[in-house]
């Protein structure tokens, strides 16, 4: 869940987007176990920086 004050529609889609690509990455790799949490400190890193590159202003 995102709670925000500032109206940036295009930012929100634009995190979303990124965080998907990186998300589809991680199903893609092999040695991922499917339906399994994602506990790795590189995803987590990439969403963090996603957030700070399109949400905050």
């Amino acid at each position: 869940m995102i709670l925000h004050d500032v109206k940036n529609e295009d930012g929100i889609k634009n995190f979303f987007n990124e965080v998907y690509e990186t998300f589809i990455k991680v199903m893609m790799n092999p040695f991922y176990q499917h339906n399994t949490k994602i506990q790795l400190p590189v995803f987590d890193k990439k969403v963090m920086v996603a957030g700070r590159k399109h949400l905050l202003n």
